[in-house]
């Protein structure tokens, strides 16, 4: 009996051990077209296609209506995407929403003027995953190597979506990270 305890012990050890190491979350499987809802100047809700890859970085915030850091964070989300220069085509911005139907998703883009892309998390498809422990979640992806750039999540630590906005600013403002 000590063996098959002092077994699970040891093998429970190097399991921890191992996931430590364990490589970055990659989204090479994800979809290439989603259908997604924006927001339209007129407050309307239109439904059209996606690519996530078409731009060099891929920004995925997970969020809800119903999560006060939530509320906190997308009107200065908001504000950043209406403010930036898009015209380079550097990067592109879609919300993973968590709310629990398409019309809470809708009234939440509208009171903070997300002018951006939004997909329920259960149509997100491989673009939801990887969302740390909660929310907000700011994830900033290149898209030619399917690889996390910046999160939230600092392994299971949170240090805010302030972090990976600011990698996102730099990507604008040098081309690069």
């Amino acid at each position: 009996m000590r063996r098959l305890l002092l077994f699970i012990v040891v093998a429970f050890g190097v399991y921890a051990a191992v996931k430590q190491f364990e490589p970055a979350v990659r989204f090479s499987r994800a979809e290439d077209v989603l259908q997604v809802k924006r927001l339209q100047l007129s407050g309307e809700i239109a439904r059209e296609e996606f690519q996530p890859r078409r731009a060099p970085y891929l920004a995925v915030y997970h969020g809800a209506s119903w999560c006060p850091p939530c509320q906190q964070f997308s009107p200065r989300l908001s504000k950043f995407y209406r403010d930036a220069d898009k015209s380079k085509a550097r990067f592109q911005l879609i919300m993973v929403n968590y709310d629990p139907s398409d019309a809470a998703m809708a009234a939440y883009m509208r009171q903070h003027k997300m002018e951006f892309p939004a997909v329920r998390r259960g149509d997100a498809g491989g673009w939801g995953s990887a969302t740390g422990t909660g929310i907000p979640n700011l994830m900033i992806i290149d898209t030619a190597t399917n690889k996390v750039v910046s999160s939230s999540f600092n392994g299971s630590e949170y240090q805010g979506c302030d972090v990976p906005l600011g990698v996102l600013k730099t990507i604008i403002a040098q081309g690069h990270p």
